[in-house]
């Protein structure tokens, strides 16, 4: 009789696989978990309000947060709340494709402050001076297309 061989991702633990994603994530967000005195785990605490243990026994797979916690993870980390959802067990896999299905119009834009994060801009000064050159270049593109609206 043959025998199979069952798919690896297959035999990692829900909680594993949500470990890993997060891991990874906030490593991507710029968050030094790993290291002592990086300071990573203590901002994820402060950005999602989480306590700094609640954070660390997440990260070491020993619990998994709340889904109003969920949301302010997906924030700070910057990643779909639909993935930590899934991965977390909230909802199934099967619920991910059905996101947006009921929605309409065009996806959301990106705020400033989002775009500067996906830009790496990580420094909150840089990311104030970059929302003030974003917003004086908006106002900026507003007032001509008045102007070429007046002809003048």
């Amino acid at each position: 009789m043959p025998t199979t061989e069952a798919d690896p991702a297959a035999q990692i633990s829900r909680e594993a696989r949500f470990v890993r994603y997060v891991r990874e994530a906030a490593g991507r967000a710029g968050y030094d978990i790993d290291s002592p005195r990086g300071g990573g785990k203590k901002a994820i605490a402060k950005a999602t309000g989480m306590s700094p243990s609640s954070v660390g026994r997440m990260l070491a797979g020993q619990t998994i947060p709340s889904p109003p916690q969920l949301e302010k993870l997906a924030e700070a980390l910057r990643v779909p709340l639909i993935d930590l959802l899934v991965l977390s067990g909230v909802v199934s896999e099967r619920a991910k494709g059905n996101v947006g299905a009921t929605q309409s119009g065009p996806p959301a834009s990106l705020s400033i402050e989002e775009a500067a994060f996906a830009l790496g801009i990580r420094s909150a000064d840089r990311v104030r001076m970059f929302k003030a050159m974003a917003s004086t270049l908006i106002e900026q593109e507003r007032l001509d297309a008045e102007s070429a609206g007046r002809g003048i």
